[in-house]
């Protein structure tokens, strides 16, 4: 997952922002690609150190943890943040979203 993030992180957020210093024609960005950086940084990193304990942690799809919960709405809230800041960021370039 945290490797994952890398790359979706560097197609979507990297790319484009190149693609923008370099006043390319035309640029495409993804809101679900954007939204789902943290969201796989943050569940990745969390797996790796909490290894077997992650069930516990996140409880199960049926009935999740309230630390679950709390995790699940801030990494959404990141995401929102990130592509709000990515779209400002083009705009800066001239860019319209």
């Amino acid at each position: 997952m945290v490797i994952c993030s890398g790359v979706l992180g560097y197609l979507a957020i990297v790319l484009p922002l190149q693609e923008a210093s370099r006043h390319e024609e035309e640029i495409s960005i993804t809101m679900k690609a954007v939204f789902f950086v943290p969201a796989l940084f943050g569940v990745g990193l969390m797996l790796i150190f909490s290894g077997k304990k992650s069930g516990e942690i996140f409880g199960t799809r049926e009935s999740p943890s309230p630390l679950g919960i709390i995790v699940c709405i801030v990494m959404a809230g990141v995401g929102i943040l990130l592509y709000e800041w990515l779209k400002s960021r083009l705009r800066g370039y001239g860019y319209d979203f």
